[in-house]
């Protein structure tokens, strides 16, 4: 009996040892595109675009048509009232002039509308620097357009694994320790400690607020690296 609970102990005891020390020897590559959501975005403005093109041409030529018409019956009125062929040459150039400025107008709207609709936009960068491991890698915080997600995005990650490996965006800068965090979101768990991959903000979070992206050995409290995070001047 007394074997058998010295065996449960020892295989208990390289279970948890497998766990904590086999990230630091195996690496786990990860190389996702830029958020999918981005391609749907610009996607979604190719769309609009067309439709946005189609409403226009729509609008324009009604309006066109109807423009048209009245100044047909103006031009016969002023024919039958006697106006000269100037008079009426004039008219018909107001006529082609006011036309092509509410064509300009429609292509000024359509493009506003696409600026709004989906826009993916870098608000901030940085890089990781070695805290208690070394590490490399880029951070860009990208939102992707108007009523879309924001994401942090790790580049050219290089970084030594570990057990129980977190994301976490702060609202510190240089941290290097666990109490240096002070209020941060988790991200979700490291996806790799090498590569390229993509961390979704949740709705409502102001990123302004946040400033610096950090691996977080959870487990341990341990601040594997940083990197503060940077906007664009």
């Amino acid at each position: 009996m007394f074997k058998l609970i010295k065996l449960l102990i020892l295989i208990t005891i390289l279970g948890v040892g497998w766990w904590l020390l086999s990230p630091l020897f195996i690496d786990k590559k990860v190389d996702e595109e830029l958020d999918p959501k981005v391609s749907s975005a610009l996607n979604f403005v190719m769309s609009k675009a067309g439709e946005g093109l189609q409403k226009a041409g729509e609008k324009l030529s009604q309006t066109k048509t109807e423009d048209l018409q009245k100044k047909v019956a103006e031009l016969k009125e002023s024919m039958d009232n006697g106006s000269n062929l100037n008079e009426q040459i004039t008219d018909e150039n107001t006529m082609n002039q006011f036309m092509t400025e509410m064509a300009a107008m429609e292509e000024k709207e359509m493009s506003e509308d696409m600026m709004d609709v989906a826009n993916p936009k870098e608000l901030a960068t940085g890089a990781f620097v070695t805290v208690a491991h070394e590490g490399t890698g880029d951070v860009r915080l990208i939102s992707l357009g108007q009523n879309s997600d924001t994401i942090v995005r790790l580049e050219n990650l290089d970084v030594l694994n570990g057990p129980d490996l977190r994301v976490v965006l702060s609202k510190s800068s240089d941290v290097e320790k666990a109490g240096h965090l002070g209020e941060y979101i988790d991200l979700g768990e490291l996806k790799g400690n090498k590569g390229n991959q993509n961390y979704s903000i949740p709705a409502g979070v102001n990123v302004s607020e946040y400033h610096s992206v950090v691996i977080y050995c959870d487990s341990f409290h341990v601040v594997f690296n940083s990197a503060n995070l940077e906007t664009g001047k």
